[in-house]
């Protein structure tokens, strides 16, 4: 899982969040558009504000849905790959 390594969201895409807890992100370089549901604006969230791996991302969900620990790894790792490869999180290091 490359999404293991610190990530950060990259500064040329930007998330709007909408009323209902879910987001579109827009890639500034690519003009392509992203809906995210409400976990992940989390997330994208926590990767803004410090939670740069799998682990504290997961962890976040947890704390905010109903879900297990392993699942939100799972989950937020397939997502961190998804988002990488689209360049819409970039590594850290």
């Amino acid at each position: 899982m490359v999404a293991d390594s610190p990530l950060g969201v990259n500064q040329r895409c930007l998330l709007t969040e909408l009323a209902d807890g879910t987001g579109v992100v827009l890639h500034l370089d690519t003009k392509f558009y992203y809906t995210l549901n409400a976990a992940g604006v989390e997330v994208w969230k926590g990767l803004a504000t410090g939670a740069s791996d799998t682990a504290l991302a997961a962890k976040r969900l947890v704390q905010r849905f109903e879900v297990d620990a392993e699942t939100a790894r799972r989950d937020v790792g397939k997502v961190l790959d998804y988002m990488l490869a689209e360049g819409l999180v970039i590594p850290l290091r």
